[in-house]
């Protein structure tokens, strides 16, 4: 039988045409499987080690920045002035409670600090201690004589904060004797002269904490961290710290940067898994990071990919010797032609179409290709359109937060503000005008939103400084008026638009006393004691008619004791919705001011916070401008 389809096979040029097909094709395909897996691999190993050596600098960056940050607490905890009063007083509550409020602060990132004499004595020692509560004092350990030889690191100057590694029982006796990470810093009086020194304890679980945090949720790759020593190694909280610290010593370790692959011994069969270290940080103690991946985990994917090249290779030759005879000759003129059209698309010719000629599945090949042309030349026009309109936008952005006040300053006064519009050119319009012995403060709100608001809102503020500038100390009825007349005569006659917007324009008459005159949202002054007065801003809006007057703008007065705040908002804050349709309100801006904030940039974070967590998705431009008046006036 062999020899009769062999015989056939000669005779036959169906079957020698199938047959030659089929071999070119296996040979074709094996070819290109083969090229295909081997340029996979190499995709994949280049890819993993890109992607390793990214996290591990994202990770080793994270660190550096963690510890950067808490050696400037430390410090900012020895320049502190509780340090010296502690020393001059020769009292130990001074340092003591800052302490125990400072190592609340951090949230468990330190475990324990003390302030040493010149002696190397402990004058105050604090633990931290569990769910966010103050520091505890250990009384017991005062007069102890700590080690600082032991305990220091390297310092670039005598007065740096020096970094180590060191047993935490020998900073807090009776803890562990666990590796941790101890920083030191001089404590100095007015002269320079040094009088003692702070020592604070960096818990390993802050760092472990810290690695989990910046790796995110992913379980395939696992950071680890090592001191230029390799005696400390730090992991996640989940990590094995005994397998991790055996990969970093694996004297199977290449150059920094480069993909390794690392095997161990693990429950009697032997892994391995692939890593990228960095190079030890400069500073103190000299911090490397592994980031690592278990091999099979890395190359899962090449795995499938060959079993799906399998898969294809028997489909296609199946396939190619049903269809090689009777459609070869047939599809090479079609195929020739598009493949002839699409070269001059290539090219930049949207104009070639194939003429439809064909029926069938070649015809719809050629309707095919011909609507694709179509497509992409449309496309083409409409993107060139959307890039102009997005061009026009970002200048408009871009003119508008121009004329915002970029560092708002008054005497006498803290001040902050912020507006975050809803597109990318909101309607909101603030501003704070300081002209010598007084300061103007504007806030006001466009109909709607987008470009056509952030117009009218720039030739409101135009206008409105226009007005105080010609004279400062006009009444704030004057400007608003002024206002009114631009804003109507631009906009409701000569664009013939139907916007308009609530302004309210306040003066500083001196000594915390305002007047203001406009209708707008209601304005927030925060007392001491948790007290929030609410004052109902009274006036007409702007631009709906010709002249605000008559009757005459009613004007209205407020005053700021030392210490109080008051808080301008626009409906965006307060018409926030969250997903059941409820809004934000009055009563939860008076009780976010109600507690006791220290400054206006606190005041204005806590507001903005409160409704970003409310109304994950603002439908309004948000604007807050916060005044505290200072307790003393310079």
């Amino acid at each position: 039988m062999l020899r009769n389809l062999l015989h056939r096979t000669k005779t036959s040029l169906r079957l020698r045409l199938l047959v030659t097909t089929l071999v070119l094709l296996a040979l074709a395909l094996a070819g290109a499987v083969f090229a295909f897996e081997r340029v996979a691999s190499s995709v994949v190993s280049d890819a993993v080690h890109s992607h390793l050596s990214a996290r591990a600098k994202e990770i080793q960056d994270s660190l550096t920045r963690f510890q950067r940050e808490r050696a400037l607490t430390i410090h900012e905890w020895a320049s502190a002035r509780a340090m010296q009063d502690s020393f001059d007083l020769g009292d130990p509550k001074f340092a003591e409670d800052h302490l125990r409020r400072a190592i609340q602060d951090q949230g468990g990132a330190i475990t324990a600090a003390a302030l040493l004499s010149v002696d190397e004595e402990i004058i105050t020692l604090v633990r931290d201690t569990p769910e966010g509560a103050w520091g505890f004092a250990v009384e017991s350990l005062r007069g102890a004589p700590l080690d600082l030889v032991k305990l220091r690191g390297k310092a670039a100057r005598e007065d740096e904060v020096s970094v180590g590694l060191a047993p935490l029982s020998a900073v807090d006796r009776g803890e562990p004797d666990d590796e941790t990470i101890v920083m030191t810093a001089p404590v100095r009086d007015f002269f320079g002269d040094l009088t003692g020194w702070i020592v604070a304890a960096i818990s390993p679980g802050a760092v472990s904490r810290l690695l989990a945090e910046v790796n995110g949720t992913s379980g395939s790759f696992v950071p680890v961290v090592a001191d230029a020593s390799r005696r400390t190694v730090l992991s996640l909280p989940r990590a094995d710290l005994d397998a991790a610290r055996e990969i970093v010593l694996s004297p199977a370790a290449g150059p920094v940067g480069s993909l390794e692959r690392i095997e161990r011994a693990d429950r009697g069969t032997t892994t391995a898994v692939l890593a990228v270290r960095t190079a030890s940080s400069s500073a103190s103690p000299g911090w490397s990071t592994l980031m690592m991946v278990d091999e099979r985990e890395a190359n899962g994917r090449l795995d499938r990919l060959r079993l799906v090249l399998a898969a294809l290779f028997a489909v296609v030759l199946a396939s190619a010797g049903f269809v090689a005879v009777v459609s070869l000759r047939q599809a090479a003129k079609p195929l020739g032609d598009v493949a002839t059209s699409m070269v001059r698309v290539a090219g930049g010719d949207l104009s070639i179409r194939v003429r439809a000629e064909y029926t069938g599945e070649l015809g719809a090949l050629v309707t095919s290709f011909n609507t694709m042309v179509e497509e992409v030349e449309r496309s083409r026009d409409e993107l060139q359109r959307t890039e102009a309109l997005r061009r026009e936008v970002e200048i408009a952005h871009q003119i508008q937060t121009a004329i915002l006040p970029v560092s708002p300053a008054v005497k006498g006064f803290e001040v902050a503000a912020r507006m975050e519009p809803a597109d990318d050119v909101g309607g909101d319009l603030y501003d704070i005008l300081a002209f010598g012995d007084t300061f103007w403060v504007l806030v006001g709100d466009v109909s709607g939103h987008g470009i056509n608001s952030g117009l009218v809102m720039m030739m409101a503020q135009a206008a409105a400084y226009s007005a105080i500038a010609d004279d400062p100390h006009c009444a704030p009825s004057a400007v608003i008026a002024a206002v009114n007349r631009v804003v109507h005569e631009n906009v409701r006659r000569r664009m013939r638009r139907d916007d308009y917007m609530t302004l309210m324009a306040a003066r500083h008459m001196g000594d915390g006393r305002f007047v203001a005159a406009g209708m707008h949202q209601p304005i927030f002054i925060a007392r001491g004691g948790g007290k929030v007065d609410v004052v109902e801003s009274q006036g007409p809006w702007v631009g709906l008619s010709p002249s605000v007057e008559p009757p005459p703008i009613e004007e209205y007065e407020f005053h700021l004791d030392p210490g109080d705040i008051v808080c301008f908002v626009t409906d965006g804050i307060l018409e926030a919705k969250d997903p059941a349709e409820r809004l934000f309100g009055e009563e939860r801006v008076q009780a976010l001011l109600a507690t006791e904030l220290p400054s206006a940039s606190q005041a204005l974070a806590t507001v903005f916070d409160a409704v970003q967590q409310y109304s994950p998705e603002p439908a309004d431009d948000m604007t807050a401008v916060v005044l505290r008046r200072k307790n003393d006036p310079c």
